[in-house]
């Protein structure tokens, strides 16, 4: 009997994610930001680790590593720095993100139930997925703090490959997560998922760009500042090729056009200037510029560059999340 109202439960914190009576707190905003921006973060500096690895550049002083495998040795020590405060700072934000989703529910038990009785909800989906993607969180950041042995340089390098998968998956999730709240209009783009994605990649290039900030010294640094530049703008300008996608789907199919009430309602302060100023139009200006002088900027004006990208990031979520909710009242 016990087992049975467990499962009831269960299913019911599971099926909040599919019908119309969801009812979204502040903390949610926060919890689709850190969440994003955790994944974003760890996708970006594992595909560099993971490249850095098999690359097959030639190096005389690796030459006893294994072939097709350069292992720890590969990376300078700016770039070692550079992971351990990134990865450190991305399980940070996971860990704050969980806290968030926690407080949310109001009942942190029915985090434990969705283990024992999965559905095929996105909230089950999303629990599994964030659970194994901080699992590998996990095992990346220790190996950037701890000197281990070729075995388990490799097996982190699979944490690493496994983990970029469960980090997109974790990006889109965030945003397919809205989307199952079939009640508001303004959440039912395909293009919603695509721009979470997009989001979350740039604000992970910014917590690597601040990561940037703690080497200004070291060798090396202002490549990696304007290698995760050209990322950024890259992800910001599919950002709000995604944002415009979804702007005209999501009007086109409701009468109602539900995206006009970011454009000019009660958010569209915080759309223009946090969203669009702040993520889109000021990181792209100091990028070009720092591109078009063919130098690196300070770490003074990176970190304010990295900062308006992550403040851009948690406007966009919450206006969309804020809309959302008053939309459908």
């Amino acid at each position: 009997m016990l087992c049975r109202n467990a499962s009831r439960r269960a299913r019911r914190t599971a099926e909040t994610a599919r019908g119309g009576a969801v009812v979204f707190g502040e903390l949610i905003v926060w919890y689709l930001f850190l969440g994003g921006t955790a994944a974003g973060s760890f996708a970006v500096l594992s595909a560099i680790d993971l490249y850095t690895a098999f690359s097959h550049a030639n190096d005389p002083h690796l030459a006893r590593t294994p072939r097709g495998y350069r292992g720890r040795r590969a990376r300078s020590m700016t770039q070692r720095r550079i992971a351990r405060t990134g990865y450190a700072a991305a399980f940070v934000l996971l860990v704050a993100g969980m806290l968030c989703l926690l407080a949310d529910l109001g009942r942190p038990e029915a985090f434990y139930l969705l283990f024992l009785y999965p559905t095929g909800s996105f909230v089950s989906v999303g629990t599994f997925a964030l659970t194994l993607f901080g699992a590998c969180l996990v095992v990346a950041l220790a190996e950037s703090v701890l000197t281990l042995g070729p075995a388990w340089e490799r097996a982190a390098l699979v944490a690493k490959a496994l983990g970029a998968v469960l980090a997109v998956v974790v990006m889109v999730y965030t945003g397919l997560l809205l989307k199952s709240v079939v009640a508001v209009d303004l959440w039912q783009s395909a293009w919603l998922p695509v721009l979470f994605l997009f989001s979350a990649l740039s604000c992970g290039c910014g917590v690597v760009l601040l990561s940037t900030c703690f080497c200004v010294a070291s060798p090396g640094v202002l490549a990696w500042i304007r290698g995760l530049a050209i990322a950024d703008a890259v992800f910001i300008v599919l950002e709000a090729l995604s944002a415009a996608a979804c702007a005209v789907t999501v009007n086109a199919a409701s009468a109602g056009r539900p995206f006009d009430a970011l454009l000019v309602g009660e958010q569209s302060c915080v759309f223009w200037l946090g969203f669009v100023g702040c993520g889109i139009l000021a990181p792209l200006a100091i990028e070009a510029s720092a591109l078009a002088a063919r130098r690196s900027h300070r770490s003074s004006v990176v970190a304010v560059l990295a900062v308006l990208v992550l403040v851009g990031g948690l406007s966009l979520r919450f206006v969309l999340v804020n809309a959302g909710v008053q939309t459908a009242v």
